[in-house]
Formats: structure tokens, C-alpha cells, sequence
């Protein structure tokens, strides 16, 4: 009988074992998982759990596209979320990847068993109200950041008997054509929902209680369109007929966007120069309306809170139907709003533009890994990850758009493809190597948080403001987004570096971590297929050194290199050379 132990003797060095990856959320991130892995990972058993009954994700801004399936159809430089859900959906269509997923699944929580190195994760069937549990080795959470959305604490909110709706759950279905709406908010959503809704309503009170920069320029500007452009009929064929003019556009948009980092050093010239001209750019937007540009004005410079280019936002606070109340809100009755000032308001809806949970928690889903030892446990005093995907203590756990990950300039979706071939390099060296599970090591995030501290006390985003950035706190660590542009996340994270992680054996290995060798044969081999195809993927090195025809010596102008010999001029050679 085989021992346990001597089981990998039976097997060939390149037969994968098995695999069980669940991944939680079917947004971008999920969607990815559902199309990549299937690609790059052998022997593989997937599932991915998402809350809605659909594919989706919280996204407003255009550029959202993978880098493997552009839409060269567009029709706004900024389009709207329900022309990303419907490249989203498309997307996905096109890969099969709902054939993985199980919509209206909830993630309740999951809990790391040590002895069978495999996670049990609790999920709960929203159509039936079911709770069930499923195992797998590798657990992968695409559920991002943008998920949680909250309401503000706004005394006798939700007494309010009009519309209430938050942005992130806005209801597509309300019409506020001729109504008063008040919209309390001025972060990324309140600024892109402002000049949306002001040519219909009939008033807007606008509720902005702190202090926030409209960049003078957005990608659309520079990429020479103004504001938030359409894209013409034309350029729409072109891109369509033409790959090679798509992607000469994609390259230049990618590079207007990889500039913003520069901006945000802090004490550079062009991040000095900056601050001038959003100033001077705000002011004269403003110029018939001076107070609400006192009231905006920040104190600290441009990129230390999320930079949004607003389209029309300034334009709309200075329209006849929209009102600036430079303050927050006190209380909400049946009827209206109370503001800080002490003027009282009746509207006939709120939209709260009020923004969603950045603290990382895990506390209504649970995530224990390692000797008990929680996700949240490791998130205190401040939420982080080892590259912004992976956390010491808890195993073969994976994320997109951890703490640290976030690019704050720069293409976004090329970053979560690179942690995708990141998160699939590390499954194959499970699949491959004899190991049951992985986790940074303790030092490893210690040296990678003080690294990063380094590099933000350089920034502007360590200036006092209230930020996502820092936790929607004014000071502390900068803990959301990645120590650096998208590129140098894209350079940084290229290959993991294996010493950075602990490592645990399968029981197979019998405690030897070279047991992955296996029986010594490939499966090619033993089941008498092709052994050669290496011959086919092979990198020929350029030439340099040309040899001139009057010296190669054959009487012709061919290069010596390109005559092959005959077999009968090699062997009578080679018999030679032998001893006697």
C-alpha cells in the first residue's frame, strides 16, 4: 500500500492538483476571475457568490474597460453607469463567465481550518433565505471598496416622507423633473450628479459641509474634447474599423493619465504650479458667485482629498434653480431640511451623495484565519495588506482593492488585471509545489507599510484633510490607496517575491519540499503525447556581428551560420576526435 506520504511518486511533475477557488463579488474583479482563471488555471473547480441578482459594480466614470476587450463604441468620454453595467454584462456574456456564478448569494463570513488547510464559507441563498457552507482552498474577495455604502447621521432622516434615496442605490425608476431636491454631498458623486439633475428639477438645495478642489483639468480636456465630450458618429467607425487608431487613442489617454501622480508630490514645482491654477481656474468659474468660492475653497492643495474633475459642476452651481448652502445639515422632518445656518427648507426629495464605508471592516462577514485570528484583528489599529492583497494570518486569502492598492492617478482596471496574473502566479505555485497554503509574513507587511509611510510623508496626501484616502479622517497613515502611480504598481507587482510569505506542505510532501518532483516523468511523457513542443517557443537572440562575404570562407555570400551541415560531414569528424 502507498503511503500518503509517497503519493506524489505516482504523479508527474507537471499533473496540477486539484484546486477549489471562491470568489466573492461579480463586478469587475469578479468578472476577471470568472474569465482569467478558467484561462490560466488547470484542474480547477470555481464558484463566484454575488449579492445582486445581476453583474454590476459601483462605477460612474468612463475608462472602466478591460485592456483585452476595449469597446471602441462609447458614446461619452465620461459615460454613464448604465453604459459600463452594459459593457460589463457584454463582457461577460462573451467569456461564459456566469456559468461560475451564483447570483443573489450572500458572504456571510469564512473561517480557515488549520488541519485540512481549506476555508469553510458561509453563504446564504437570498432567495430562499438558506444558509449553507462551501469549501474551498483559495478564497478570493472582489468585493472592492465601493461596497458598502452608508446614510448620514442626520437627526429624523428617515422620518422624511418624500423620495430619499443614497446614490449608490439611486432608483432608476424616480423622475425629478419639476421638484425640489435637495442633494447633500459634494464629494465624487455629489459633483457628478449636480449638473445631472439641475436642468430638470425645479429647485436644488444643495447641502456642502466641507471643503473641495474641481480640478481645472480633466482627462476629457486634455484629451481634447472639454468636459465631459460625446464621441461623434465618426470617431465611433473609425475606432470600430480601424484597431490600430483605437489603440493609438488608448495609448494617449493612458498617458494623460499616468501624469496625474506627478501633481501629487508635495513641494515640486508642477504640484505648486497645480494649486495655482486650480485656484485661479475655480475663482473664475465662480467669479458671478464669489462666496461660493469662498465657501469651497480648501486650505490644503489640490489631490490631498480625491481630485474629481466635475464636468459642469461649477456651471451648474451658478444656474437660477440651483442653491448653494455652504454648511450642513441639522435635522430632518416629514417635509424638509433644517440646515446649520438655521434656514429651513421644504423639498420634495433627498439624495444623499454622503459616500460609502472606507474602514475596511469585515464585521457583518467575518474572516478568520489563522489561530483565530481575524481580518479585522489585523486591521487595527488601521486597515492594510502586503502589497494590497494579501494579509499575514490568513491564508490563501486573497483581494482586490485592498487596503494599499488603489492607484490614486492612472489607469485603474490594468491594475486589477496585474493582481489578477499576481493572485493566478500564486495558486499555480500551490497547484505545482507541494504547498497547502500561503501568507505573508508579519515582517514582510511591517517593511512594506514603512516603506510606504516613507513615501506618502512626501505627498500631498498627508496634508490635513478629511479624506477616503485616510479613513474619511483629516490625519493618520494613508491607508486606502497604493505608495505610487499605476505603472509603478504594475512594475511592482510583475512577479511575487516568494520569500516575502510562509509556507505550509501538503501532507503528500512528506514533510519534503521537493516531493513536487514528482515520478520523474512529465504527463506528456506518460500518456505518450508530444515531448517536443518546447522546439516551438523557442527565443532566438538577435544577431549583431554580420560577416562580410569575401571572409566567410564558403565562396558564396551566405553567412557561415546558415549552412547546415551534412550528417556525412559530422561523423567522420566525430570519429576522429575519438581515442584510439
Amino acid at each position: 500500500m502507498t503511503r500518503i506520504e509517497d503519493s506524489f511518486l505516482n504523479v508527474p511533475i507537471d499533473q496540477d492538483r486539484a484546486i477549489k477557488v471562491v470568489c466573492i463579488g461579480a463586478g469587475f474583479s469578479g468578472i476577471l476571475c470568472g474569465i482569467r482563471l478558467p484561462q490560466k488555471i488547470a484542474n480547477l473547480d470555481l464558484t463566484i457568490y454575488e449579492k445582486n441578482d445581476d453583474f454590476g459594480g459601483t462605477w460612474l466614470e468612463n475608462n472602466y474597460q478591460y485592456t483585452f476587450a476595449g469597446n471602441p463604441n462609447w458614446s461619452k468620454f465620461y459615460s454613464s453607469g448604465g453604459e459600463i453595467l452594459s459593457y460589463l454584462k457584454g463582457t461577460a456574456w462573451r467569456y461564459d463567465v456566469q456559468k461560475y456564478v451564483h447570483f443573489q448569494h450572500f458572504f456571510k463570513g469564512a473561517t480557515w481550518n488549520e488541519d485540512t488547510s481549506k476555508w469553510a464559507i458561509k453563504i446564504q441563498n437570498m432567495k430562499t433565505g438558506e444558509t449553507f457552507e462551501d469549501m474551498a482552498d483559495i478564497l478570493i474577495r472582489g468585493t472592492g471598496l465601493l461596497n458598502k455604502w452608508k446614510w448620514p447621521q442626520i437627526e429624523g432622516l428617515h422620518t422624511f416622507k418624500g423620495d430619499l434615496m443614497h446614490t449608490a442605490n439611486f432608483d432608476p425608476a424616480f423622475d425629478w423633473s419639476e421638484k425640489r431636491v435637495a442633494l447633500i454631498g459634494a464629494g465624487s458623486t455629489g459633483i457628478q450628479i449636480l449638473p445631472h439633475i439641475q436642468p430638470r428639477a425645479k429647485k436644488i438645495f444643495h447641502y456642502v459641509r466641507g471643503k473641495t478642489w474641481i480640478s481645472p483639468v480633466g482627462y476629457g480636456a486634455e484629451m481634447g474634447g472639454g468636459g465631459n465630450f460625446e464621441y461623434s458618429n465618426e470617431q465611433r467607425q473609425q475606432f470600430a474599423k480601424s484597431a490600430a487608431s483605437y489603440q493609438s487613442y488608448r495609448h494617449k489617454l493612458e498617458e494623460v493619465m499616468n501624469k496625474g501622480q506627478l501633481v501629487s508630490i508635495r513641494g515640486s514645482d508642477i504640484q505648486k504650479q497645480f494649486w495655482v491654477e486650480a485656484d485661479a481656474f475655480m475663482k473664475k468659474k465662480l467669479e458671478k458667485k464669489p462666496e461660493i468660492y469662498k465657501a469651497l475653497l480648501p486650505s490644503f492643495p489640490p489631490g490631498c482629498r480625491r481630485l474629481t474633475p466635475g464636468p459642469g459642476y461649477l456651471d451648474a452651481l451658478l444656474e437660477d434653480n440651483v442653491r448653494f448652502i455652504g454648511g450642513g445639515v441639522t435635522r430632518v422632518d416629514e417635509k424638509g431640511i433644517l440646515d446649520q445656518l438655521g434656514n429651513y427648507h421644504e423639498v420634495d426629495a433627498i439624495i444623499c451623495a454622503t459616500g460609502f464605508d472606507y474602514t475596511f471592516s469585515t464585521q457583518h462577514c467575518p474572516i478568520v484565519g489563522r489561530n483565530g485570528i481575524t481580518l479585522d484583528d489585523m486591521y487595527k489599529p488601521g486597515p492594510q495588506a502586503y502589497m494590497g492583497i494579501a494579509v499575514p494570518y490568513i491564508p490563501n486569502h486573497f483581494m482586490f482593492l485592498g487596503p494599499a492598492s488603489a492607484p490614486a492617478s492612472g489607469s485603474f482596471i490594468p491594475t486589477l488585471e496585474l493582481v489578477m496574473s499576481y493572485i493566478i502566479k500564486c495558486i499555480q505555485k500551490l497547484q505545482r509545489e507541494s504547498y497547502s497554503c500561503m501568507e505573508p509574513t508579519m515582517e514582510a507587511l511591517e517593511d512594506f507599510n514603512s516603506q510606504a509611510d516613507k513615501y506618502f510623508s512626501r505627498t500631498v496626501f498627508s496634508y490635513k484633510c478629511s479624506s477616503f484616502f485616510k479613513g474619511d479622517k483629516d490625519e493618520g497613515r494613508v491607508t486606502t490607496i497604493w505608495p505610487g502611480s499605476a505603472t509603478h504598481y504594475m512594475r511592482a507587482a510583475e512577479n511575487p517575491r516568494w520569500e516575502d510569505f510562509r509556507w505550509k506542505l501538503l501532507p503528500e510532501a512528506g514533510g519534503n519540499r521537493m516531493g513536487w518532483l514528482g515520478n520523474g516523468l512529465t504527463v506528456a511523457q506518460q500518456e505518450g503525447l508530444q515531448t517536443s513542443s518546447f522546439l516551438d517557443d523557442v527565443d532566438i537572440p538577435p544577431t549583431i556581428n554580420h560577416y562580410p562575404s569575401h571572409t566567410n570562407g564558403y565562396g558564396s555570400s551566405d553567412p557561415p551560420l546558415a549552412r547546415t551541415p551534412t550528417v556525412e560531414s559530422i561523423i567522420p569528424s566525430a570519429i576522429s576526435s575519438l581515442p584510439a
